[in-house]
């Protein structure tokens, strides 16, 4: 039987206007926590050249002591090391048409900021985590009981479960006696990948300190033995150790990593050509980030990375 349709254009379909939300939706972004933990060089900044230099102060050559009334006072000295930050440029950009920018429905440029304001945010957060990550110092946690330590930048075990009570506990002791300063609030911060800091969350629901601190971290979940927890789902991760199932963490003290800026990260939009047709937006920044301690060449570390083989 004859009759009019929805579902054939001709025969009906065409009578309809299909609307279009006009909430745009944006695809689920990491959390990015490890650019909150750099610290600002002042020296870094415009007219000042790509790189900075920073000196690094040795102890005493050798220490004093007790005198002799008649023997005369000891002379020793410091040594001095050099670091380099070296500032680059990072950015992206999403070109658009005038025709697109006119006929749409939606607001062009606006989602173009915010894809392209989330692209930067997880660029810099990357590579100011490399610095937290690219580090001499590793520990495995072989087991809840056992973790293991090696000084050569690549873990000599493999992780046989994530972190537990006992295992932060050996770790925050192994950074204590390798005379890590604690940060400002007086406590070290681990930044844990979901997996890493899950076998934590039962402990901590159970006997640790939830109370967040007069400033909280973003990200922070808790603190236990003078360590305050910050997860993160953007750099570290998840797939570690026996059969990728545990995850990576970084545990720091004071002076961890360095931050220099000559142009800090912004939008930007582009000077339309061809007679306006076509169009531009962008984000950019010249900056770095750069480890300052190095155990290799130092004999001293901030950073302890919790890895696998």
């Amino acid at each position: 039987m004859s009759q009019q349709l929805f579902s054939t254009s001709t025969l009906g379909g065409y009578f309809t206007n299909n609307q279009l939300s006009s909430q745009l939706r944006y695809l689920a972004q990491t959390m990015q926590r490890f650019r909150q933990f750099t610290d600002m060089e002042p020296a870094a900044g415009a007219g000042r050249g790509q790189s900075v230099f920073f000196d690094k102060i040795s102890n005493i050559s050798t220490a004093g002591g007790t005198l002799n009334e008649t023997a005369t006072i000891p002379k020793a000295n410091f040594t001095i090391t050099q670091g380099t930050l070296t500032m680059t440029e990072y950015g992206n950009s999403i070109p658009f048409t005038q025709k697109l920018k006119t006929l749409a429905e939606m607001a062009v440029p606006e989602a173009i900021r915010t894809v392209l304001t989330n692209d930067m945010k997880g660029i810099l957060d990357s590579a100011a985590a490399t610095q937290f990550k690219t580090n001499d110092y590793v520990a495995t946690i072989a087991n809840t009981a056992t973790t293991t330590f090696a000084t050569g930048g690549t873990a000599t075990a493999t992780a046989g479960a994530n972190m537990s009570d006992k295992n932060v506990r050996d770790i925050v002791d192994k950074m204590k006696t390798l005379l890590i300063p604690r940060r400002a609030d007086d406590s070290y911060v681990c930044v844990a990948s979901t997996n890493s800091i899950r076998g934590l969350y039962d402990f901590f629901e159970a006997k640790a300190n939830l109370t967040q601190l007069s400033t909280a971290y973003r990200g922070e979940v808790g603190n236990y033995y003078g360590c305050r927890f910050v997860e993160e789902t953007n750099f570290l991760g998840n797939a570690d150790g026996s059969n990728g199932l545990y995850g990576e963490a970084v545990f720091f003290g004071a002076d961890a990593v360095r931050e220099g800026i000559a142009i800090p990260e912004e939008i930007r939009v582009g000077i339309p050509t061809d007679f306006g047709r076509d169009q531009g937006i962008a984000w950019y920044a010249l900056l770095g980030f750069q480890q300052v301690w190095d155990f290799s060449t130092d004999g001293q570390t901030r950073i302890i990375t919790v890895d696998s083989l």
